[in-house]
């Protein structure tokens, strides 16, 4: 399953995949190959579909160069891409749930268990998207500066984050700037940013090391990594596509979680290396860390779906996967 798919697509049809026997299913990725979660899971992923579905998929990935991060979901909505790979804070202000996700605690089997992915599921369909799989990097979100802490918190020092990571940041004392992934290299070598907050896996293919000295531990959240289909590609697939895709992702979710596991802590080994430092939160920011995370990005999220966020909280302090 670890093996990079072949042969991308040359163009983009205009028309969502139309039948299960020959398709061209195009995926939009919002991140390039230097994310780790396209090259070491979404690319296998691909493969692992293909092997695993009797219909002929036709499955080829486009990334952020062909449609900028923050403007993906309607493409996929309207059907110009088949699915999209994503996380849920680069559209929180068409559909919060996505990045409301990344509040919880819990494994993905625990996720499913607790009827938070079918709750998920349920409401994105009503955006006219069918939720396939959601690959779980349970390591968390840290963040990467220029300079250490200094008891201070974030004060005064601007710090790149998608809306997800702004309730932490501004609670911090920081100012967050959102920017896409590519451009925080670039940022960190000028100075524009003083830091950047990133899913714990990801910063050494961006060579961040380059322009940053130290990480932030402990880290906070979990990642969620969800594949999105265009509901009516979906439903224009027969019933046993449908069930081969829904038993692959479902194996393939656990797989994931465990590939990165393996990333981190190679990550993390290989930042010392190449002489990053650890600075750490100080032990009050640590013991609030965890509800600050919770409720910072429910909140913001309840600013956009309000009912529907009041019902995931049900549900995750029910399961016990919330602060």
């Amino acid at each position: 399953m670890k093996k990079q798919l072949c042969g991308l697509a040359a163009s983009i049809a205009l028309a969502p995949l139309a039948t299960a026997a020959v398709a061209d299913t195009k995926i939009l990725a919002s991140w390039d190959q230097s994310y780790a979660a396209v090259g070491e899971v979404l690319d296998p992923f691909m493969e692992y579909l293909e092997a695993e579905t009797t219909a002929k998929l036709g499955l080829s990935r486009f990334g952020p160069e062909t449609i900028p991060p923050f403007e993906q979901l309607n493409p996929v909505t309207q059907g110009l891409f088949d699915m999209l790979y994503t996380n849920g804070g680069y559209h929180y202000n068409d559909i919060a749930l996505g990045m409301a996700l990344d509040s919880l605690s819990g494994d993905i089997g625990t996720i499913h268990e607790s009827g938070m992915w079918d709750f998920v599921d349920q409401e994105y369909q009503k955006a006219g998207l069918k939720l396939i799989a959601i690959f779980y990097d349970t390591n968390g979100f840290h963040m990467i500066l220029k300079e250490p802490l200094t008891g201070d918190g974030l004060t005064g020092r601007r710090i790149r984050g998608t809306p997800l990571y702004h309730p932490v940041i501004e609670a911090l004392g920081g100012s967050p700037v959102v920017l896409p992934g590519g451009d925080i290299y670039p940022a960190l070598e000028r100075g524009v940013v003083d830091g950047a907050a990133w899913p714990a896996v990801g910063a050494v293919n961006y060579r961040w090391f380059e322009v940053s000295s130290y990480f932030v531990r402990p880290t906070f959240g979990q990642v969620g990594h969800m594949l999105l289909m265009n509901l009516d590609a979906w439903n224009a697939l027969d019933e046993q596509t449908r069930t081969e895709i829904e038993t692959a992702a479902r194996a393939y979710e656990v797989e994931a979680s465990a590939t990165f596991d393996g990333l981190a802590g190679t990550e993390e080994e290989t930042l010392v290396a190449e002489g990053m430092q650890e600075t750490r939160f100080e032990d009050d920011v640590v013991a609030n860390l965890k509800s600050a995370w919770y409720n910072g990005v429910m909140d913001l999220a309840a600013t956009v779906n309000p009912d529907e966020i009041a019902q995931m909280r049900e549900i995750a302090e029910t399961a016990g996967i919330g602060e």
